[in-house]
């Protein structure tokens, strides 16, 4: 059983200290699944920066999904409940899904050919957003009947603005990734082992203790002894005089990646999870000890792990384009 996250102490912590190190459960500190990911982002790397921006991109694609997919699930919410929060304007509908998938990778793939095309790629992808909800309809879960006090957002600007959270923040991730990637190898394996080390620091630091800002501290730490290795033996393009600039960049903003990410893994009203489907109990034992390995896994799948993949890079890969164009400048 995975242990309940510590709970918060509302009238001693900050409220910067809870966006940025909320609660951290042991078993969400998974060490094995980040190893694996660096791994496969340095042998992408090494194939190329094509291969590193498609990779990137499939992932942004997978997050999407899978961000569309938690949204989506609010069927039994209270209509009162689920039309404040925004949650449920997909209506428990999951056509929302491909779309964000389909906008989230083209904006990445976007980001592999060229930085103005994924630019406009990401403008059109907006536009598309408004385009793909008012064609779908929809809104209100099936059976869920309108009170006259009820605050209902508008329809259109409601799911539309949903559907954009769900795919911008891991489609921009890939595209800048990527684009990193195609101007410089070694800035891309800068980026990514930075933000590895944040996200080992920060959530093994912050599991199974009180929320606080303890486990951003301790993974921008990390981050910032990655920066000045790697650029202390001069990995091209940077040289020793750039890990100061680099170093903050990354304290900076890796931080601020997972605290956003929060906003489109988890329904902002909280809604109960819809009842689980009763499984037969079978007769066999061997079977009886299957059972709980495949929930496991299709728990695991289901979840949100593709943007956790990405998070930390939302706002890191970004200003770190902007530093590569100031050492070309």
């Amino acid at each position: 059983m995975k242990p309940a996250s510590p709970p918060p102490d509302p009238p001693r912590i900050l409220s910067a200290a809870l966006w940025l190190g909320p609660p951290v459960a042991r078993g969400d500190a998974s060490i094995t699944a980040g190893v694996v990911w660096l791994a496969a982002l340095i042998a992408a790397l090494w194939a190329g920066a094509a291969a590193f921006g498609l990779a990137v991109s499939a992932v942004a694609a997978l997050g999407a999904w899978q961000a569309a997919s938690v949204h989506s699930g609010s069927e039994g919410a209270s209509p009162t409940r689920a039309s404040q929060s925004g949650a449920a304007v997909a209506g428990g509908d999951t056509r929302y899904r491909l779309p964000a998938a389909v906008l989230a990778g083209a904006v990445g793939i976007a980001g592999v050919i060229d930085t103005r095309l994924a630019g406009a790629v990401l403008g059109a992808a907006v536009a598309a957003s408004f385009i793909v909800v008012s064609s779908l309809g929809g809104g209100r879960p099936a059976g869920a009947v309108a009170r006259p006090q009820q605050v209902v957002p508008p329809p259109v600007l409601a799911r539309a603005g949903l559907l954009v959270r769900c795919w911008m923040q891991v489609g921009v991730a890939a595209a800048c990734a990527a684009a990193v990637a195609r101007y410089s190898t070694g800035a891309a394996l800068v980026l990514v082992s930075a933000a590895a080390c944040y996200d080992a620091g920060a959530y093994v630091t912050a599991a199974d203790r009180r929320p606080g800002l303890r486990g951003p501290i301790a993974g921008a730490v990390a981050a910032v002894a990655a920066v000045f290795a790697l650029t202390g033996v001069s990995v091209p393009p940077f040289a020793p005089s750039d890990v100061i600039r680099y170093g903050v960049l990354a304290a900076l903003t890796l931080p601020l990646g997972p605290a956003l990410a929060r906003s489109i893994t988890t329904p902002d009203s909280r809604l109960p999870d819809a009842p689980a489907t009763a499984h037969p109990v079978s007769g066999d034992p061997a079977d009886r000890g299957r059972r709980p390995a495949l929930q496991r896994m299709r728990s695991r799948l289901d979840s949100p792990w593709a943007v956790r993949r990405l998070d930390s890079l939302s706002f890191t890969a970004p200003a770190w384009m902007w530093g590569l164009g100031l050492l070309v400048i």
